[in-house]
């Protein structure tokens, strides 16, 4: 980038955030313009005045008093004070506008933000990048965008207004206008560096700053609040907390202090050249080369320019930090799902024939060159239940995230139907499914709403949702709830209330029961449940789920022999295939997994 393009850069921000400001707030867009030219007509009429008011008091010195001339004056103030007062009004009402503006832009960026983090990829979210991106989106703050409008204005009418100032003191005389460069131009130059220097480095402290976030989390959050009681992990990680948090200090400061003394140096120039200036005046006074309303003119516009000039270089500054953070935000809005919706959706076929189909699927997770998943062939045909059995890291959630689209293999394909999945609609494909993850969610909402969220599609009192906790066997316990379905599954809000890790996967359960879809996924459906619930789980299974096709991933090798093909996964690759009794009869991965398990039962 070259020197130009870096101190235009940030103007070429408005060509995004000017749309996002029509949209989210036209009105008020509208009137805050036009309350900020009423300010500064209104502020330019307060100047013009005062040099008219001084001008016409100079003369009447050195005249004989006059009716004219004191009607002439107070004339003069009577127009002076009426125009200053319409100036305040135009300023008060344009920062209620500005106010209105912020708002209302905030909201929009929020919704922005939602939207792009609801929509983007499940690779995205499984990588530090989305912990960085997002930290910085959000240090970018949602009120960026219309604070750059906003300094636009206000440098608009600062340097309009400077700009009448200037003439007014070329009036008096042309030499002074080096000091009013000398009094602006110093601290911008120093106010943009910093800057800079500022947005570098909390770029590069991002992680850090997670770091130290998730430290707090894990010092005051419940989740972890029994563990850390029981370990004595407080003071360790509080020491770890403080330290990254010193380090975080001990940098800001030290930007904070060289910008300081460098200001510091800068006013002091400025002063020093005021003060020069107001001498040379003075003694062109005494030495009678101007009057004395050129140097009280002097001394009323100076101070105002002076702090104009600040203001100018304060906006400025802004206007250059605010376009580098906004490039953060930006960032984040600018991600796009590579899982998208095709051109030409296919119509999902009902019912289903064939089922789904899992041809030399080869995976790799994004960034990665290592195979998770090697030239797979699985088949769930419509109303079958398949089981999948393997060690931990075999790849069995891996398969499910892509059986549902949360990710496309590198190699091979899937299909429905004889379909490539890719052809069909990516709402409606997923859409096929029921899914209960191993890490399934806690929402702190209420017991209804959990189960509900199954199929968000359906009203919220239908009767659905108690149909579906009867099915998990979550009903039971629900109706001795305090508000029964109306009670809200947290301690985080008022009227709220926990229940144990168990009834929690009940929950869950009922929440993949909800929705009436094709194929039921079940990530260890059961390993929070007592035996007893999980025996009356599976005891009726096929009817639970209306005879729908269902993939059941367990570790308890009993939950697996109701399943009508049973897949062994071992290090990404399907070792083993076929019913319980064939799998024994084979006498290999899935008869020794059986047999260890069984042991402890004999």
């Amino acid at each position: 980038m070259s020197r130009l393009d870096g101190v235009f850069a940030p103007f070429l921000s408005l060509r995004r955030i000017l749309p996002m400001l029509w949209q989210s707030s036209r009105y008020w867009t509208l009137a805050g313009t036009v309350l900020m030219a009423l300010e500064i007509l209104f502020g330019l009429a307060v100047l013009y005045l005062l040099k008219q008011l001084v001008d016409v008091v100079t003369m009447m010195l050195g005249s004989e008093p006059s009716p004219s001339a004191t009607r002439t004056v107070l004339w003069s103030v009577a127009l002076t004070g009426g125009c200053t007062l319409a100036y305040l009004s135009a300023r008060s009402m344009a920062s209620l506008a500005r106010e209105a503006q912020g708002l209302l832009m905030a909201e929009h960026i929020d919704h922005e933000i939602h939207v792009r983090a609801v929509r983007a990829d499940l690779a995205f979210y499984e990588s530090p990048r989305y912990f960085d991106t997002l930290q910085r989106a959000r240090e970018a703050g949602n009120q960026r965008p219309v604070q750059v409008v906003g300094n636009l204005m206000m440098l608009i009418k600062n340097c309009v207004m400077l700009a009448a100032i200037t003439g007014l003191i070329v009036t008096i005389d042309w030499l002074l206008l080096p000091v009013l460069l000398v009094a602006i131009l110093p601290a911008l130059l120093v106010r943009i560096r910093f800057t800079r220097q500022l947005y570098t480095w909390q770029r590069r402290r991002t992680q850090m700053e997670r770091r130290a976030g998730y430290l707090d989390w894990l010092m005051t959050s419940d989740v972890n609040a029994k563990e850390l009681r029981l370990n004595q992990l407080g003071d360790y990680l509080r020491e770890q907390y403080t330290e990254l948090r010193g380090v975080i200090r001990r940098e800001r400061l030290r930007i904070t202090r060289r910008r300081t003394r460098v200001e510091l140096a800068v006013a002091s120039i400025a002063t020093l050249a005021f003060f020069g200036a107001l001498a040379f005046l003075a003694w062109q006074t005494a030495e009678g080369h101007n009057s004395v309303g050129d140097l009280v003119l002097f001394l009323l516009i100076f101070q105002r320019a002076q702090s104009m000039g600040q203001e100018l270089v304060q906006q400025l500054a802004r206007l250059h930090e605010d376009h580098l953070f906004l490039g953060l935000l930006f960032e984040f809005l600018d991600i796009r799902p590579v899982i998208s919706q095709p051109e030409h959706p296919v119509p999902i076929p009902e019912p289903l024939r064939e089922g789904i189909r899992l041809e030399g699927v080869t995976f790799c997770y994004p960034g990665s060159d290592i195979p998770v998943l090697k030239e797979i062939d699985l088949a769930i045909r419509p109303g079958q239940i398949v089981a999948l059995v393997g060690a931990n890291g075999s790849g069995k959630t891996s398969l499910v995230k892509l059986l549902c689209r949360l990710y496309d293999p590198v190699r091979g394909r899937i299909t429905l139907d004889g379909s490539d999945i890719r052809d069909y609609g990516l709402v409606e494909y997923r859409r096929l499914f029921s899914v209960i993850f191993q890490d399934y969610a806690h929402y702190a909402a209420s017991v209804r709403d959990n189960i509900r969220f199954g199929d968000i599609r359906q009203p919220a009192e239908t009767s659905r949702v108690e149909e579906a906790a009867v099915r998990a066997g979550a009903d039971a316990f629900i109706r001795e709830l305090a508000q029964g379905y109306d009670t809200r599954l947290t301690r985080i809000f008022d009227e709220g209330q926990e229940i144990s890790i168990g009834q929690w996967q009940k929950i869950a359960l009922a929440r993949a029961f909800m929705h009436h879809s094709s194929v039921i996924i079940l990530d260890e459906p059961t390993s929070a449940l007592d035996p007893g619930a999980e025996f009356e789980l599976f005891e009726n299974f096929r009817e639970r789920i209306d005879h729908r096709a269902a993939l059941i991933i367990s570790h308890r090798l009993s939950t697996v022999r109701l399943a009508d093909v049973i897949y062994v996964l071992d290090k990404g690759v399907i070792k083993e295939t076929g019913s319980h009794d064939e799998l024994i009869g084979q006498q290999g991965i899935y008869c020794e997994l059986f047999s260890r398990q069984a042991h402890h039962y004999r």
